[in-house]
């Protein structure tokens, strides 16, 4: 009698275990996202080309456990009209540093999902608190762009310091 106990408890232990592996492997951890962060845009080291344009945010995070992480969602730059007509493919996280992400921020027309309109990088931590995003738009392509959250040119620079600090060499701009 005392066998079958122990054989049932343990064939239960081990079907618990595999179903907790399971969920945890194939739950997303959704974070929902939805702000509005004032931020910049400036040409890289051009202090004087500062507009400020705040960021919208809208749509989840996934955050499975040992697998790629994938924003899907909008992201619209108030003083980028492109970025509000057109749809914004999923952010796959390419890569992860110390709580900060990185992934190619992909704008498409909504009439032609596989047109894309325009690509960039994007950089932003899991609470969208510090977003940076380099692109060569606007109408000096051979500089680079930088929409960066904050409220001032300063704020923007100490933004990126703190993210480039944690994140390491891989970040933009550099030093």
């Amino acid at each position: 009698m005392r066998f079958n106990i122990f054989k049932v408890t343990i064939s239960l232990i081990i079907v618990l275990g595999i179903v907790t592996i399971l969920i945890l492997f194939f739950y997303q951890f959704p974070k929902q996202v939805d702000l509005v962060s004032p931020a910049v845009s400036f040409y890289e080291n051009d202090p004087s080309s500062i507009k400020h344009t705040p960021i919208r945010i809208s749509g989840t995070l996934n955050r499975p456990l040992f697998q790629q992480h994938i924003f899907k969602g909008t992201v619209t730059i108030d003083g980028l009209e492109f970025t509000k007509v057109n749809g914004t493919l999923d952010t796959y996280v390419l890569d992860e540093n110390n709580g900060i992400n990185s992934g190619n921020l992909v704008y498409h027309k909504p009439s032609k999902p596989g047109e894309i309109v325009t690509l960039s990088m994007i950089w932003f931590d899991d609470n969208f608190e510090h977003i940076n995003i380099v692109s060569n738009w606007g109408p000096n392509k051979k500089l680079s762009l930088l929409i960066v959250s904050g409220s001032s040119y300063e704020e923007a620079i100490d933004t990126q310091k703190k993210m480039r600090d944690k994140y390491g060499s891989g970040f933009v701009p550099r030093e």
